[in-house]
This record gives structure tokens, sequence and C-alpha cells, in this order.
């Protein structure tokens, strides 16, 4: 058993969202599963999951499966940077069907506790996050919460995926199988022949530097939205927001009829819900100041070598084929043990192709999982 050391103790001040913004946003969530078929309370629920007892009101916004079954297989899903649970929608159907479900909102994003922290080294603040899903995994399957199995399959996009890579490399136990959805953090840019720039072009290595002379500056995204120049921008891009939905695995009607998705309201919802977060007060977007850097945009830690040379477990990278996110290391470490990783690319999709192109997303999963 490895060493725990309990890094979230001495953070206690702690800013939860307000109740008339929170119930207003409830009230959303539970509009999408209604447009999506599934009986909230039945099938699916929220809860306040709450991980420190201490009085503060610190805890994570959980999206879970309603009535666990304890022979079925468990799935925990850690979303990305400026997202909520709501990013795995489009695959929800398919996952309640196979799975017990836990889909946390993540510590300062969707309704989850907004932290005001400051840290002091990335490795402060990327422990930091993996102390909540410790804690989190430790009262889901290590304790008597829920009868359920004790070993569950672990998966994050993006930043999400970032903190898993992370979580898995200092905590294996219990852990079956993981995926990695176009995962932050891969790729170790200090290990020779690896050059973003020579292989995207001058230009965008312009657009890098120019980024990088305001990523010195730590900007928040609260921070532009409040900006008169920045928030018609940022709304008109949050209400833009859309997925595309396989209707495979939604549910027919209780007349036998087929039961088909209002695509555009759903995405209407998503929208409004995406805007009202960021009425929400200033929170731990800051962290990836810390944890990553430009040019080129790369983390400060990788853990390329460290799922290499100190993890045993089968990792899924998958990234979309317009994606953004760099994936040269996941694709050496295919090459270096192809028993162990395996890699995909998900077609006519960019960086949320669990939204853009669900079903081959879950071909793969039928796959593997």
């Amino acid at each position: 058993m490895i060493e725990h050391i309990d890094y979230i103790s001495s953070y206690k001040v702690v800013k939860a969202p307000e109740k008339p913004l929170k119930e207003k946003i409830c009230d959303l969530e539970k509009q999408l599963f209604e447009l999506m078929n599934m009986e909230y309370g039945k099938e699916i629920i929220y809860e306040d999951f709450v991980l420190v007892n201490d009085n503060q009101n610190y805890y994570l916004h959980m999206l879970r499966t309603a009535e666990l079954d304890p022979k079925k297989e468990n799935f925990l899903l850690i979303h990305g940077f400026l997202s909520s649970s709501t990013h795995f929608l489009s695959i929800l159907p398919y996952l309640l069907l196979k799975y017990n479900v836990f889909i946390p909102d993540t510590i300062g994003m969707g309704l989850s506790s907004r932290p005001q922290i400051s840290f002091d080294s990335p490795e402060q603040c990327e422990n930091y996050f993996i102390e909540i899903i410790y804690i989190l995994v430790k009262k889901i399957f290590f304790s008597n919460t829920y009868n359920i199995k004790k070993d569950f399959y672990i998966g994050g996009h993006s930043l999400g995926g970032f903190m898993v890579s992370h979580y898995i490399i200092k905590y294996p136990f219990g852990i079956k199988k993981v995926l990695l959805l176009s995962a932050a953090g891969i790729t170790d840019y200090r290990i020779r022949g690896t050059n973003i720039h020579k292989e995207a072009g001058k230009l965008f290595g312009c657009i890098l530097s120019f980024l990088s002379c305001c990523w010195a500056c730590r900007p928040r995204i609260q921070c532009c939205y409040r900006c008169i120049c920045c928030s018609k921008f940022i709304k008109s891009f949050m209400e833009s927001y859309s997925i595309t939905i396989d209707q495979t695995y939604i549910k027919s009607n209780k007349d036998g009829t087929p039961f088909i998705v209002d695509v555009n309201r759903v995405n209407y919802v998503l929208g409004q819900l995406s805007k009202l977060t960021l009425d929400f007060p200033d929170d731990i977007y800051k962290c990836m100041y810390y944890m990553f850097t430009l040019p080129p945009p790369a983390s400060v830690n990788p853990v390329e070598l460290e799922l290499l040379n100190h993890s045993n477990l089968s990792c899924i990278f998958i990234y979309g084929e317009k994606d953004w996110m760099d994936r040269t290391g996941a694709f050496r470490l295919c090459q270096q043990d192809n028993d162990r990783f395996k890699f995909y690319i998900i077609r006519n999709s960019g960086h949320s192709f669990a939204m853009e192109n669900p079903k081959e997303l879950v071909n793969i999963l039928q796959l593997y999982f």
C-alpha cells in the first residue's frame, strides 16, 4: 500500500455556488435528462458528495446511476477544463446500460465547491487534484457508502485525463483499466525528436509565442467574462455549444415507438448551462498556469515516462481526428508497449469527440471495457 499524504487538509476556505443560481442550473440539468429520455431519480441522479466533513460545505456535485447494481462493473469519469459532468451526455445512455456510472463535477467547476486556493508549485497543484480523486475513490469504492464492487474502470477527458494519468501512477489499487480521452500532459517534450513547432509550422509557433505573453499574466475566465469587450464573445461561444447524439441506446417511448431526441433543444439547454456557470464566483481555474506552460503547450510534469516505467495498468488513448491536443507521447507509448497501451483516432471530430462522434467512441468502449 502506497503511503497516503493528505494534501487538501490545509485548504479550508471554500466558497459554494449561490443557492438561487445552483437551483436554476439543477433545473436545467434535469431538463437534459428528460430530453434524453432518462428518468431522473430512477435511472440517474445528482448528489452533493461531501469530501471533508468540517462543516464548511466542501463537496463534489456528482452525477451517478440511481439504482446501483452490485453485479455491474463500475466506471468513474472525470471531465476536462471549463466543463462539467454533462460533457459525457451523448454516451450516457450506453454507459447506464452496462455500468454503475459516477461522474463528478471537478472541484472548482460545474456545481462543485469553489475553493479560493493559492499554490506554491506545480507539484502542490497536481497533488491537490490527485487527493480529491483519492478521497472520492475511497468513499465510493472502499467504504460502505454503496453496495458495489471494489474495483472500477477510470477515465478522464483533457484536463481530467491529466488528473487521472497522475492519479493512477500514485494510487493504482482497485483500477481495472484506464481510458484517456485526449488527455493533456502526456507528451514529454524533453525527449529528443519531439518538436511541436517543427511539426505544426511557423504560424502555429507565432500564435503560441503570442499566447505565452497572455499566459504569463494568468487571466481567468471570469475576469474575461466581466470585461465588456470579451463578455459578448464568450456568451455567444457558450450559446453555440452543441453535441451529436447517437440514437442507438436511447430508450423507446412507453408505447414502443422510437424516441427521437430534440437535439436542437438539448444544445440550447447545454449552452444556457455553460453560460450560467460563468456567473459563479472566481475559482481555481488559475491552476492551469501552475501545471502547464507555453510555448509549447506542455505539462510542467508530463507522465509519458512515468506511465511507461512505473505503471502496469492498461491504458486506452483516444484522440479526435482534428484534435488540437498533442498525441505524440501517447503514440510513442503504444509503439513501445502495444500490449499495455492502445491508440485510437475518432474520425470527423476534434477535441470533444465524446460529443461530436459518440457512436465511434462507444464502439471502442465495447471492445475494451
